[in-house]
């Protein structure tokens, strides 16, 4: 099986090659160049795993091998989210390559579990600005080809939830960043490491391989991002009467 995973979510975006000899990764830089990389950075990791040929920059990837392209769907912004989306069923079409779009959530939550050996639920939170969060509860989960279940995603004051957090809740995830300082003034929480708050493209290439294993895979026509909170246009529609 061959994977090509991106991550787009965020500010600083990856994308990772995978194969059954190892996995290559590449940052894409800040977001404002993830639209004008993002395909040149793929076909180099292809190349770099060997996949490229005289006539094509991903060979023949997709093309009858049960090739996976893999995608966190979010949560993240608005422009990110479409900008790798929309990428990844493009190219599960035009190579029939099975698609799968991963939560971000799920991928912190492994990647914490990864660095920590942490095996106890996980309060993950996403920087959803105007001083608010994004935050759900990760938890472990054999039944789950990613190895964890997530409870409804709700949208708070990043105070208020830091403050909700029970005595010594294990947490992660990008809200750390600006809260970091007020989580751990708190004293009892068990904070993950920095290198664990922010998803990576070679996390979800290994997520996405069990997904597509268990034949969790998506259908492009269908697959639809998780943003952060809902469009200024929908916020400020009025019902009709």
């Amino acid at each position: 099986m061959h994977i090509l995973a991106i991550d787009t979510s965020l500010g600083q975006g990856s994308v990772a090659a995978a194969d059954p000899a190892g996995t290559s990764e590449r940052p894409l830089g800040p977001a404002g160049d993830h639209a004008r990389v993002l395909t040149e950075a793929m076909a180099e990791l292809a190349a770099r795993r060997g996949w490229s040929t005289p006539t094509s920059p991903f060979g023949e990837f997709g093309y009858g091998h049960g090739d996976v392209v893999a995608v966190v769907r979010g949560p993240g912004s608005f422009t990110g989210l479409r900008v790798g989306v929309t990428t990844a069923k493009a190219l599960a079409w035009t190579t029939g390559a099975r698609l799968v779009g991963v939560s971000g959530f799920d991928v912190i939550a492994r990647t914490t579990a990864r660095l920590t050996g942490w095996q106890r639920p996980l309060a993950i939170a996403y920087d959803a600005g105007r001083g608010e969060v994004y935050s759900t509860i990760a938890t472990p989960d054999l039944a789950s080809p990613g190895g964890w279940s997530l409870a409804p995603s709700s949208l708070l004051v990043g105070s208020d939830w830091i403050a909700s957090l029970p005595q010594g809740a294990a947490v992660s995830g990008p809200a750390l960043t600006a809260l970091g300082t007020l989580a751990s003034a708190r004293g009892d929480l068990q904070i993950a490491p920095t290198e664990a708050w922010l998803p990576s493209a070679a996390e979800v290439a290994t997520m996405a391989a069990a997904y597509a294993i268990a034949g969790r895979c998506d259908d492009p026509a269908t697959l639809v991002p998780e943003y952060l909170r809902p469009s200024y246009a929908e916020e400020t529609r009025k019902p009709v009467p």
